[in-house]
Parts: C-alpha cells; structure tokens; sequence
C-alpha cells in the first residue's frame, strides 16, 4: 500500500491555553509521497486534518496535552497508524506560529509527517464578486526570476493562476478584495500593486516571507 501521511495535532499551556485552541485551525504541509497543504481543525473531543484545497478529509484524531507536549491517536484516515498507536510529540507556540517535534512515535506515516514542522494559524477567506473589467487588469505573465514565471488568465467570470516550474497547476484565485487574492490550493494570499497611473506592475505572495513577482506582459 502507497504511504500516505498525514499531520494532527497541536498544543498547551495549560488547560487556559487548551480553551483557546478549541475552534481554531492551522495550516500546515503535508510531506511524503503525496504533499498536500492541510488544515488542523481543533474541537473540543478531536482533531481534524483536512486538505486546504477541497477540504477532503484526510485524518481525524484524539488528543491529550500537558504543558509542553501532546500525544495523539487515530480513529479514521488515511495514514497506515493503527488506532491503538499513541504519538507523543513536544510543541512550542510563537504568536500566530506552532512548531512540533516528535517526542516517541512507532507510526512512520505520523512522526515522518509531524517532526520538525511549523504551523501557521488559519484565518477565513471570504471571497467577494468583482467586474470582468476588474478582473481582467490583472491577466498577464509574472516574473520571480529567469526561470519561474506565473501566468493569470481570465476565463468565464474567474481568474486563474498557473506555474509550470513551480508545481503550481492550473488554479482558481478568490477575491478577497479589489486588489487581494487567494490561492486556495496553495493556502497563501497575493496582493496586486499599481503604479501612480493606476496600471498592475507586480503581486506579492504572502507566505513564510513575501514574494514579489514583477508583471512583465
């Protein structure tokens, strides 16, 4: 069978900290053999791991936590972990950022898939209705360097996004606002610039650090 890992979990201060992590979500990146951007999703009895592009189901879980680490357990999912196995794993909380470390785990496709990674926390993403005129300011070829171009495109009401060398396929972006965009299979957000004359010149991505990429057609 095709490994297929998947992420869980998060941490705790104190049960004052666990309060304020019930309903929230982070977003993280799946590793492996099939990477996929995912969002924890925490409750009061559970997590669940879903993937940020169609919200398909990927894992849920049961948690425990202390003041310095947290131990997991599967019910459903697609990981190999059987539903006895028990992952315990140390986590630090820096602002709006979670990073986790395994501690002892005997499932592969969880500690390979939680050990040294970072956790952004999630916020919504409404999308709002703009113009075909609006929209259509922002169709062009983007430049990072010499070797990664981005190409946005209009089509029936929509715009699109798509990378060919930078693993980024043919994707629908939501507008936020006028000039704000969201990539939802990548989970980040990109900002258009204009110059002084109202004419789009670039858009920065918004992920661990921000990327400019200059409009060039």
């Amino acid at each position: 069978m095709k490994k297929i890992i998947f992420f869980s979990s998060v941490c705790i201060l104190s049960f004052s900290v666990q309060a304020q992590l019930k309903n929230t979500r982070w977003k993280g990146t799946i590793k492996g053999d099939n990477p996929r951007n995912v969002i924890l999703d925490f409750k009061n009895e559970g997590v669940s791991v879903y993937t940020v592009s169609d919200s398909e189901v990927v894992e849920t879980m049961t948690y425990t936590m202390n003041d310095t680490s947290f131990t997991l357990k599967k019910i459903e999912g697609q990981s190999d972990c059987d539903n006895n196995t028990l992952g315990k794993y140390r986590f630090r909380k820096k602002k709006d950022s979670m990073f986790i470390k395994m501690i002892s785990d005997a499932c592969d496709d969880r500690s390979s898939a939680l050990t040294e990674t970072k956790w952004i926390k999630w916020k919504d993403h409404p999308e709002i209705k703009l113009s075909e005129s609006v929209l259509k300011q922002y169709v062009g070829e983007y430049e990072f360097d010499a070797q990664h171009h981005l190409f946005i495109t209009y089509e029936n009401g929509s715009l699109y996004i798509e990378g060919p060398n930078n693993n980024l396929p043919k994707s629908r972006i939501y507008p936020e606002t006028e000039t704000r965009f969201f990539i939802k299979i990548a989970g980040v957000e990109m900002d258009f610039a204009k110059d002084a004359h109202g004419k789009v010149i670039k858009f920065i991505s918004h992920e661990e650090k921000d990327y400019e990429l200059k409009k060039i057609k």
